[in-house]
């Protein structure tokens, strides 16, 4: 949880004031979902603040996509001797729509915990945003 706060924070420093190379009349945001499987603790992200005329570009978005992953990445760390021995696993980063957008209601800047119970029921890896699936 406290490293997720903390990957948020700095996602929203880093791009929050400049926006750049995200729309700069939208409001940037990020959002963290925590979550634990049976190889350990997860963090999934999700990014507000694109034009879905920009999400529409794959070369654009998988840039984006790219860079946000590059700055959560060094958050982690990993046994060079197991791979599967690291800091948390997961660490994709989502990038909404519009749409996506309004539903979420402002829920920009949070770290949501999904209930172990649903991540059991829905397996292994999940897309984050559930309504009804934080605790």
């Amino acid at each position: 949880m406290e490293l997720a706060w903390r990957i948020v924070l700095d996602l929203g420093h880093e791009y929050g004031t400049t926006h750049a190379p995200l729309d700069p009349d939208r409001p940037f945001g990020v959002t963290a979902w925590v979550y634990r499987t049976w190889r350990g603790e997860c963090i999934d992200f999700e990014v507000y603040g694109m034009v879905d005329a920009y999400l529409r570009d794959a070369t654009w978005c998988a840039r984006l996509r790219a860079e946000l992953e590059h700055l959560v990445a060094q958050y982690n760390w990993g046994n060079p001797d197991d791979p599967a021995d690291r800091r948390f696993g997961g660490g994709a980063v989502f990038l909404c729509t519009e749409a996506q957008e309004r539903v979420r209601g402002g829920r920009s800047g949070e770290v949501r915990v999904y209930r172990r119970w649903l991540g059991r029921l829905l397996g292994q890896r999940f897309r984050p945003f559930l309504p009804v699936a934080c605790d």
